[in-house]
């Protein structure tokens, strides 16, 4: 017999595995039935455990939603009666939308809305992320700051401050213009442009973030050349920088268009006072009729085509990110990137640009806010504006707020974390497990980010009424998680899959040689990777769900309330001190929440 220590019978031909040391296990633990070295084939083998059983019934649950929400949507389609047992058949939902005299006007002005959104989009995004990512601009962390504030700020309350400041009634400018000369035109901004302006602006900040680092990845010599050329800057960023930038730019401006398509915030906000409609509003206003009965076939029928409409732009928009390969021009061997210097006068206008915009789109909406919230009525004429600012706003807010709120914390806190338990579920099943099959669910999931929230909100309107007799839930916040953690998914199953695929198999290896089920391997070792994925992906879902209106206001009922809903409805009664208010408080929770995870990031960097 030898007597031996075991670790002395063989010789060691690696170090000790990093799976048996993250779960505490010796590196030396036999693997069950042999594992050939711990090859991806020895993977295949591993029975499920209570976690991964875990896993697949969260993927069962989404998959599930996923497919009944595309279901029932086109069931309704197709069908004039609320009703899983309808009558047959019949395209006259889809025959009395195409017939509609609303259809026409609404579909060019979403094209309008869209088109022009993502152009005002663009001619800002693209100066600010050269500026950024080319030059030498002093105090880039505050640029980053205001653009990182601008995208946690709902779009719905920046609407709210210009209907303060430029409404044709009684708006602080229109007031100043009266002062100055009774003839001068007003401003009015419950007006296409100014639905224009103010979404494409909202989208600037988030369409920065997408295209700063391709402009960033360019090798500066070629800028170094075109300036010992004689060319100047202006024409090297038009004619070198742009174009190289182009995937970027085309996949930003496609993607921000399928947004633009979808958005109903401002077009609400500001279209629905003057019957404004684009196909989002339309969408809402055949739910909500007021007296008339709801057309819920018609909705159905709008809702796929705006689906497919959607889905169009999606493709092109993958489309877009795959020809990216022509336009490389990063190699392996690079010099320090020397970033572009600006004379003292380009930085001081580099500076004016940004503060103008971070006027127009921070400072003026919440300034005019805070204002309304105090004045019961917004005026300037008098000798002692003071006078007439009272407290009686956020007493009404205070009055209302509970039930909003409470159910405000509840989505945010439950519709984010179902939402990435979703999407690292299906991103483990799709990465790393060997199931046939499972590009299926990627596939699923790129359909399902193409539907628009109102038309999700929608779908789910449906399901709740099905199911209702079976299982209660149309008439409580359950439904809206449930609708929010599905919209949520896709987005956050993309940064969870990626963080995924840089995360070598070799730790899966590694268990499986020291007899580690996979599913203690996910929990125990791939999970505490991908850590920082996961609460960056939880945290920004959290503002998501907070600031998110079009759900929401599509699925409330009474007690079901959200903060958002709440702001817009007493929007929508003219009660605009009180909706001031409740918009002040859901910007310092905001403010709270970016600032705790800002602290949190840079106590772990």
């Amino acid at each position: 017999m030898d007597d031996r220590p075991v670790d002395a019978r063989r010789p060691a031909a690696h170090p000790p595995s990093v799976g048996a040391v993250a779960v505490g296990l010796p590196a030396t633990v036999r693997s069950r039935g042999g594992t050939r070295g711990g090859s991806l084939a020895s993977l295949s083998r591993w029975r499920p455990d209570g976690i991964l059983w875990g896993v697949y019934a969260l993927v069962a649950v989404v998959i599930v939603l996923f497919l009944a929400k595309i279901g029932v949507l086109l069931w309704q389609s197709v069908h004039a009666e609320m009703s899983v047992h309808g009558a047959g058949a019949t395209l006259e939902n889809f025959s009395s939308v195409f017939g509609s005299r609303l259809f026409p006007r609404a579909l060019m002005n979403t094209v309008v809305f869209a088109l022009g959104s993502v152009a005002v989009m663009l001619l800002v995004a693209i100066p600010m992320a050269w500026l950024y990512a080319r030059t030498d601009l002093p105090r880039k962390d505050l640029l980053i700051t205001i653009i990182t504030v601008k995208s946690a700020i709902p779009s719905f309350l920046v609407a709210l401050g210009y209907i303060v400041l430029a409404n044709p009634t009684n708006g602080i400018l229109n007031q100043l213009l009266r002062m100055i000369s009774p003839d001068v035109g007003l401003l009015n901004v419950y007006s296409m442009g100014w639905m224009i302006l103010l979404q494409g602006l909202g989208l600037a900040s988030p369409a920065f973030f997408m295209i700063a680092p391709t402009m960033r990845a360019i090798d500066s010599s070629l800028e170094e050349v075109a300036s010992v050329s004689g060319v100047s800057r202006l024409t090297t960023l038009i004619r070198i920088i742009i174009p190289l930038s182009m995937p970027a730019i085309i996949a930003t401006a496609i993607f921000f268009l399928i947004v633009a398509v979808e958005s109903f915030d401002i077009p609400s906000m500001l279209g629905l006072p003057t019957r404004t409609f684009v196909l989002s509003t339309w969408l809402y206003l055949m739910i909500h009729q007021g007296a008339d009965l709801p057309r819920y076939g018609e909705a159905a029928a709008l809702g796929v085509l705006i689906s497919c409409g959607a889905s169009l732009l999606t493709i092109l928009y993958f489309w877009a990110t795959r020809e990216a390969g022509r336009f490389v021009v990063v190699s392996g061997k690079r010099a320090k990137q020397q970033p572009l210097a600006l004379s003292r006068g380009g930085r001081i206008v580099a500076w004016c640009g940004i503060g103008m915009f971070a006027l127009v789109t921070l400072i003026l909406p919440l300034v005019m806010l805070l204002w309304s919230s105090f004045a019961p009525v917004v005026q300037i004429s008098t000798g002692n504006v003071l006078e007439t600012f009272s407290l009686n706003g956020y007493r009404e807010a205070f009055e209302r707020i509970g039930t909003p709120l409470a159910n405000s914390l509840i989505t945010m806190l439950c519709g984010s974390t179902l939402a990435v338990a979703f999407a690292t579920s299906l991103a483990w099943v799709n990465v790393r497990s060997t199931i046939k099959g499972r590009w299926m669910i990627d596939v699923l999931v790129m359909i399902t980010v193409a539907i628009p929230s109102i038309v999700v909100a929608l779908a789910f309107l449906y399901m709740g009424l099905w199911v209702n007799r079976y299982i209660p839930i149309y008439t409580t916040i359950w439904l809206i998680v449930i609708a929010v953690a599905v919209r949520l998914t896709g987005w956050a199953n993309r940064t969870i899959s990626a963080a995924m695929l840089q995360v070598h198999r070799e730790l899966e290896e590694a268990g499986s040689v020291s007899g580690v089920r996979r599913g203690r391997v996910l929990w125990s070792i791939l999970l505490p990777v991908l850590r920082p994925a996961i609460l960056f992906s939880w945290f920004w879902l959290m503002i998501i769900v907070l600031r998110e209106l079009t759900i929401p206001v599509m699925l409330a009922r009474p007690g079901t309330e959200v903060m958002a809903t709440e702001i817009f409805k007493l929007a929508q009664l003219g009660q605009i001190p009180a909706a001031s208010a409740m918009g002040v408080f859901l910007v310092v929770m905001i403010g709270v929440m970016v600032t705790i995870f800002h602290r949190y990031i840079r106590e772990r960097t």
